[in-house]
């Protein structure tokens, strides 16, 4: 603590004006620490796996790239005015070039200003990337130099390096004595403490919403024939192409969830008709206490309902307008599927719904795909080290990654599936 208050006062007798000269004339290769705090691997044993050293060791691999990138890029200018609508234009702190393309370096050492360091970044660079027709929200790299006291602001910076999957640095400034040229630049990377608190109860029944499109059968297109056991193989392959389908609009509203089909067992008399799920993790269903307590204080008692419920039912009518949408793009012209909500909690305990069905064509999105393909990952590294457990799987990782039984094991692990998994046919293996 001692510490920390000796380097904020170090800090507080350097004006901003003064680092961010030294910053710019002395560049980021000379200032940029080492860090051994990116080299850290994730648990592989079983019998230990938590969900949040999963996503923190995908965290870890993209700063370290950001990194070893971003510290060997080059200043092309300083203080670079932006125009805007309003008589006082934007000021862009450093704007410099590396190996991934463009970066924007926004400087705080005002502790008070810190607050509104990421909207005040992103600002820069999307200003930035409007100079160029399509650029995507990862084609600017977003660098921070500031001390991350305030709590709000390592929120936001977990938010946008993990849910908005911006690509996003932050250094903070250290000051070995009391001379300006000791300035050092140490990564900021989140504490184990921060991570377990964002995946927790991230994965979990409640906290999904479910959309289900269900369609009569095609015949010769898709109907409930089956081949040794299983849908025969043009069902297999149209239904496919529609979870694929689903999964690219998924990925476009950057929704974290899976979506699979379900084709009930040719002796079961409603057999024809199958159903495509789409699930999203609803961010409405998982308020943080703390920030939405510091809202509803300043409302009126009666309206803390609508603060929470309306956007919760209006991200299930996103959900809806996706369904719709693939059914609209996916099916035959004119053709229809029956769009309905369901609880996702109750399906994935009825064995009426999951355990006397096939269920293929599992495609996971967002940060759902990002877990799961990591966990994947640490099978294989396993397999390949010839120590521990040696798991049976496909030659082919993307078998893995398609495979709806194994991510309904990983969920299982992850706290997703409370209690036992229904047995289910396994027909992507």
């Amino acid at each position: 603590m001692i510490a920390h208050w000796a380097q904020e006062s170090k800090l507080a007798q350097f004006s901003e004006e003064a680092v961010h000269g030294y910053l710019f004339t002395t560049g980021l290769t000379d200032l940029v620490d080492e860090t051994a705090a990116l080299d850290e691997k994730p648990v592989d044993d079983e019998d230990d796996f938590q969900l949040w050293r999963i996503i923190k060791a995908r965290a870890l691999t993209k700063l370290k790239r950001l990194h070893n990138s971003v510290r060997y890029g080059e200043f092309l200018g300083s203080k670079i005015k932006l125009p805007t609508d309003h008589t006082r234009p934007m000021e862009l702190d450093l704007l410099g070039h590396h190996e991934d393309g463009l970066f924007i370096l926004e400087l705080k050492v005002d502790r008070a200003a810190e607050r509104n360091a990421f909207s005040e970044l992103f600002a820069y660079s999307n200003y930035v990337a409007g100079m160029f027709a399509l650029s995507g929200h990862k084609d600017i790299t977003n660098v921070l130099v500031s001390t991350m006291d305030v709590k709000i602001t390592r929120q936001a910076y977990l938010y946008d390096l993990l849910i908005a999957d911006r690509d996003v640095v932050v250094y903070a400034p250290v000051f070995v004595t009391d001379a300006l040229e000791s300035l050092r630049l140490q990564i900021h990377v989140p504490s184990d403490d921060e991570f377990k608190r964002f995946t927790n109860q991230i994965l979990s029944h409640d906290a999904m919403g479910c959309v289900v499109i269900t369609i009569d059968d095609i015949p010769g297109w898709i109907d409930n024939k089956e081949e040794d056991g299983s849908p025969n193989e043009w069902t297999r392959k149209h239904l496919t192409g529609l979870s694929n389908y689903a999964a690219q609009l998924m990925e476009e509203e950057r929704l974290h969830g899976f979506c699979f089909v379900r084709k009930f067992w040719d002796s079961i008399s409603w057999s024809n008709r199958s159903s495509l799920f789409i699930c999203a993790l609803n961010p409405f269903r998982l308020a943080e206490p703390e920030r939405a307590n510091a809202i509803t204080e300043q409302l009126d008692e009666e309206l803390h309902a609508n603060l929470f419920e309306a956007p919760l039912y209006a991200f299930d009518g996103r959900l809806i307008r996706l369904a719709q949408r693939v059914a609209n793009d996916g099916l035959t012209h004119g053709g229809h599927g029956e769009v309905e909500l369901q609880l996702w909690s109750a399906v994935v305990m009825s064995v009426s719904e999951v355990a006397i069905s096939h269920n293929f064509a599992f495609r996971p999105t967002g940060m759902m795909r990002e877990a799961y393909v990591s966990y994947l990952n640490a099978i294989y590294a396993r397999n390949a080290s010839g120590v521990g457990y040696q798991e049976d799987v496909s030659k082919l990782k993307v078998n893995e990654i398609s495979n709806w039984l194994r991510a309904w094991m990983f969920m299982e692990m992850c706290g997703f599936q409370a209690g036992e998994v229904p047995e289910t046919e396994d027909d992507d293996d």
